[in-house]
C-alpha cells in the first residue's frame, strides 16, 4: 500500500497567503507532501500560482511533493514543463481515474479519490493509489460537503479502502485530538486545511500527529532489524547510532562497511573506480549486514538499486526513510570533501529529485527540526 506521510496539509485559497508561499513554507516546516487546492482562483491565478510551486520544488530537491486537486488540465500543463507534480486528486463528479492516467503526461502520477459512503469505497477506480474518507465532521473550508460520517464511518470507509490496498485519508474537520482516534480507526493519514493553518507551528503539530501514529502503529517491532535510508546529510549514522544503542543491536553503516572492505575513503573510490563500482560494492556487502538484527544506514544511492530493496525486504527488517528537508541536509553535508556527490548544490538537489520516488516506497520517519536524539527517543517511547 502506498506510503503516506501522517499528515497531508492542504492549501487554503482565503488565506491571505499566496498558495505557492504556503507550499513553500509548508515544506519548509518539514511536510513532505502538500495538496494544491486553488478554489475558487480562476484557471489562470490557479496555474501560475501551480507553475511556481512546482518550479520551487523541483529546485528544492522535490521537496515537498505536490499533488493537484481536481485540475488535470493544470497537472498535464505541468507535465509539459517537466514540472509534474506527485499526484492528482480527483472527486467524484471529476475525470474518472483511468481516463486522467491516459492523459499526456500523466501516466505515473499518484491518483486520489474524494469517499463519503460505502457504495463509494467499494468503487473505487482501481486506477488510484490512495483516497480520502470524509467528511469527518462539518467543515467551513468546503461548504458544500457530504454529510458527516464520524468515528463509525471513517472505520468502516478505511477497512473498506485497505482491503483494496489503497491507502486512506481521513478528511474534514480533523484536530490533533482527532489523531489517535482517527489512525486506531484505520487511517493512514490526517488531511488538514483549517488546523494546519491556524497552527502558531505547523511543524509541532506535524511532529505530535506523527507520534500519535507511532502510537497506534509502530514502524517497527521490538528486536526488529532495521534499514535507515535517505539522502546524504539526513542523519542517518547519527539516528542509526543512537536507535541500535537504545535496542542493544549492533550497528553498521554501509558507507564504512565499503571503506573497511575497499581499504580507502568513499571519495577516493569514486576517484579511482567510478560510481558503478562503489553501486556494485553496496550491493555485494548489503546482505551480510542483513543477517541478523542490527540497525543499518544506508548510503543515499543505495536504495535505488531494486536488489537492495529485494535484500532488505526478503530479510524481514524494517526500512524507513529518514525523511529530512533537503536544504537542511545540504547544511550538513555540502561541499563535505568526504562526500563525493555533495560538492555542487544545483546537482545535489537534482539528485535529491531523483531520487525521492524510490525513498518514499519506505515508512517515513519526519525530523520537523528535531534532533537525532529526539527523534529516537520518541520512535522507542
Amino acid at each position: 500500500m502506498l506510503r503516506l506521510p501522517p499528515l497531508y496539509p492542504i492549501t487554503d485559497a482565503s488565506r491571505p497567503e499566496s498558495l505557492s508561499a504556503q507550499i513553500r513554507q509548508l515544506g519548509e516546516a518539514g511536510f513532505p507532501l502538500v495538496q494544491f487546492r486553488g478554489k475558487p482562483l480562476d484557471a489562470q491565478a490557479q496555474w501560475t500560482e501551480l507553475r511556481t510551486a512546482l518550479a520551487e520544488a523541483a529546485a528544492n530537491g522535490g521537496w515537498p511533493m505536490i499533488c493537484v486537486n481536481d485540475r488535470a488540465d493544470l497537472a498535464i500543463l505541468a507535465a509539459r514543463e517537466d514540472l509534474t507534480p506527485w499526484g492528482l486528486h480527483l472527486g467524484q463528479e471529476d475525470l474518472p481515474a483511468r481516463e486522467a492516467q491516459a492523459l499526456p503526461g500523466l501516466a505515473g502520477l499518484h491518483l486520489g479519490a474524494s469517499t463519503h459512503e460505502a457504495s463509494e469505497w467499494a468503487a473505487v477506480n482501481r486506477a488510484c493509489d490512495h483516497a480520502g474518507v470524509g467528511p469527518f465532521r462539518g467543515t467551513p473550508s468546503k461548504a458544500d460537503h457530504a454529510e458527516p460520517i464520524g468515528l463509525e464511518g471513517l472505520q468502516a470507509g478505511c477497512a473498506a479502502l485497505r482491503a483494496q490496498a489503497i491507502a486512506p485519508i481521513a478528511i474534514g474537520g480533523l484536530t490533533l485530538a482527532d489523531a489517535g482516534p482517527c489512525f486506531e480507526a484505520g487511517a493512514e493519514s490526517l488531511a488538514m486545511v483549517g488546523e494546519i493553518h491556524r497552527a502558531a507551528d505547523p511543524a509541532a503539530l506535524g511532529w505530535a500527529i506523527q507520534r500519535e501514529r507511532w502510537r497506534v502503529r509502530p514502524p517497527f517491532r521490538p528486536g526488529q532489524g532495521l534499514v535507515l535510508l535517505g539522502g546524504s546529510g539526513g542523519g542517518k549514522t547519527s539516528l542509526g547510532r543512537l536507535l541500535a544503542f537504545r535496542m542493544a543491536l549492533p550497528f553498521h553503516d554501509l558507507d564504512a562497511v565499503i571503506e573497511g572492505h575497499a581499504g580507502r575513503a568513499v571519495a577516493e573510490l569514486f576517484e579511482a573506480r567510478g560510481e558503478a563500482a562503489f553501486r556494485a560494492l553496496e550491493s555485494e556487502l548489503l546482505p551480510g549486514l542483513l543477517a541478523a538484527p542490527a540497525v543499518v544506514a544506508l548510503g543515499g544511492g543505495a536504495w535505488e538499486a531494486e536488489a537492495n530493496r529485494l535484500a532488505v525486504d526478503a530479510s524481514g527488517f524494517a526500512a524507513l526513510w529518514l525523511a529530512e528537508t533537503p536544504a537542511r541536509a545540504w547544511e550538513r553535508a555540502g561541499r563535505d570533501p568526504k562526500r563525493p556527490l555533495a560538492q555542487d548544490p544545483a546537482v545535489f538537489m537534482a539528485r535529491w529529485r531523483r531520487r525521492m520516488p524510490a525513498w518514499a516506497q519506505a515508512d517515513m520517519l519526519l525530523a520537523f527540526g528535531h534532533s537525532s536524539r529526539d527523534l529516537a527517543s520518541a520512535l522507542l517511547d
